[in-house]
Order: C-alpha cells, then sequence, then structure tokens
C-alpha cells in the first residue's frame, strides 16, 4: 500500500463517520417520533428565548415527580431514571424513580431534583423541556401558552429506550399551530 492510498483511505473514513455522525442522531430521534410510546404531561408557564436556536416555549411539568425505589436517595443533579405510568386520566406520571436503570417498562433518563418530606416524593428534572416553534408563530404560541398552563396546556412526549422527544404542545384539544390558526381567524 501506497503512502497515498494511506492517506485517501483515511480520508474516505473520516468522510463517512462526518456524514454519519448527524444523520445518525437525526434517525435517533426520528425514530423515537415513529415508534415511541406516547405520555401527556400536564405543564406550568415560562418564556425564554435561545439566540442560536430561536424562540423555543420552556415548559414546565407539574406531575414530575415520584417515589424513589426502596433504599435509595439521590443528589441534587445526579442521573435517575424515572420509571413511567399514566393515572386514570391518561396523563404521565412517574410511578419510582431509581439510580439503576429499569429492566422493563417505559422510563425516562432525568436528573434528580429536590425531596419533599411531607409528600416521600423526588422532583425530578426532565430532559425534554423546549418546545421550539417557527420565530413568527412564537410570540401568539406564548401568550396563548401563558393563558392556558396549569389549566389547558398539555404536551404529548415520545418516550423510548430512556429517552423523551416532544412530539406536540396542544392548547386544550387542539395542537399550537391549529389553535393558532383559530384565534387569527377568529380576529
Amino acid at each position: 500500500m501506497t503512502k497515498k492510498s494511506v492517506v485517501v483511505g483515511l480520508f474516505a473514513v473520516l468522510a463517512a463517520i462526518q456524514i454519519a455522525a448527524p444523520l445518525y442522531m437525526a434517525w435517533r430521534w426520528e425514530d423515537i417520533l415513529q415508534t415511541g410510546v406516547s405520555y401527556k404531561w400536564r405543564t406550568a408557564p415560562v418564556d425564554p428565548y435561545d439566540a442560536l436556536r430561536g424562540r423555543y416555549i420552556d415548559l414546565q411539568f407539574m406531575d414530575a415527580r415520584g417515589p424513589a425505589a426502596p433504599g435509595e436517595n439521590f443528589k441534587y443533579g445526579q442521573t435517575v431514571y424515572a420509571s413511567l405510568g399514566a393515572d386514570a386520566a391518561s396523563f404521565a406520571r412517574i410511578t419510582a424513580v431509581s439510580a439503576a436503570k429499569p429492566a422493563g417498562g417505559d422510563y425516562v433518563e432525568a436528573r434528580a431534583g429536590y425531596y419533599t418530606a411531607a409528600t416521600g416524593l423526588w422532583t425530578v428534572l426532565l430532559p425534554f423541556k423546549r418546545f421550539y416553534m417557527r420565530e413568527d408563530l412564537a410570540p401568539l404560541a406564548e401568550k396563548a401558552y401563558q393563558r392556558t398552563a396549569g389549566k389547558d396546556a398539555v404536551v404529548t412526549v415520545r418516550i423510548k429506550g430512556g429517552l423523551g422527544v416532544i412530539e406536540q404542545l396542544y392548547i386544550g384539544d387542539k395542537a399550537i399551530d391549529e389553535y393558532l390558526r383559530e384565534q387569527q381567524l377568529a380576529q
């Protein structure tokens, strides 16, 4: 093998890796959206802006807390695994929080928040909290979200293999885009 063919071969391998890495990242999130299990979460309002990634709605989850697995205690910010279930109204709820990855069922990798002794529950800092919007719709969406969060705003999240991807933000029974379109037509 000549030095030139080795260099060309290494270049080809590096080029393939550079192309494959972003394709894999995009495929991983799309795979979760297509095949993951859908959970609904109740939300509470906050309004941020990211200069590099654009406008988004910072989602706070009302029911992001659960009991620790027996004998476990966590430090704030520690990686934990929140096992998921659904309540009687089909909203997501955390059934257990543990330091070890669950052997079965749906779960999401998250961070430990605070422990509340009165309830015996750990707050879990979920990794999916930003719902990105088109720049022109974001201010309207933010106002609508602020008015309805905690009452009528719900987000669906797809969960698969410990990862979660936000699927859609709803106000009432309408996706945010449809809700804004109806609001604009009503004016």
